[in-house]
């Protein structure tokens, strides 16, 4: 829920920007006039404007458009961004403290582990880049990661601190088969399959 305070009957100033679990630092509070349908605020001036049959609908929109031009446009480097997509990167980095943003919002990414310690339930994994690291039960969103055993391989969802790498929580996990590496003759076999970059013929461009 965003958080507003009223000066009059049209006028709104927005201290907080709120999507979900999402959370926008403001460099300053935003001041705001809900009139004919539009909320309009002096910083966005026409780039950002809420419209909704009421102020609190229209306020919903003005969040949800920031919102989604913020998340489409902090992936992009300056050089990828049309004129367009510019100005509107440079009125949201007015509004938000972007390096705040960066610093405070958990990393999410998916990554492949097993269980490597179990006494009496899970304690450690090693993810699939060798590092092994202490978890606790209050970490996973997950009644069933208790039943986990020694050797369990697992799909994840782990959101991790932006600057330290640090685990926070496992907000989605699931057990996989255990990966079995091929036999020797296998793996020969296949490699006669596919070919060799070694049978290659040198051609002439």
């Amino acid at each position: 829920m965003q958080k507003y305070r009223d000066s009059d009957a049209t006028q709104m100033t927005i201290d907080k920007v709120e999507v979900g679990t999402t959370s926008y630092p403001l460099r300053q509070s935003l001041n705001a006039t809900f009139v004919g349908g539009q909320l309009v605020a002096e910083s966005l001036g026409p780039v950002f404007v809420g419209y909704g049959e009421s102020r609190e609908a229209a306020l919903q929109d003005l969040i949800l458009k920031i919102h989604a031009s913020f998340q489409e446009l902090i992936t992009k480097r300056p050089f990828e961004m049309n004129g367009d997509e510019q100005h509107r990167w440079d009125v949201l980095r007015e509004l938000i403290d972007v390096t705040v943003y960066k610093n405070t919002t958990a990393m999410i990414v998916r990554q492949f582990g097993r269980v490597t310690q179990a006494r009496p339930w899970p304690q450690e994994v090693e993810w699939d880049n060798g590092r092994k690291e202490a978890v606790s039960l209050r970490q996973v969103n997950s009644p069933d990661f208790i039943t986990y055993k020694p050797g369990q391989p697992f799909e994840a969802v782990v959101e991790r601190n932006p600057v330290t790498g640090e685990l926070l929580r496992i907000s989605h996990i699931e057990r996989r088969r255990q990966i079995q590496r091929m036999q020797p003759e296998q793996e020969r076999q296949l490699v006669d399959a596919i070919g060799s970059s070694r049978q290659l013929e040198t051609t002439q461009l």
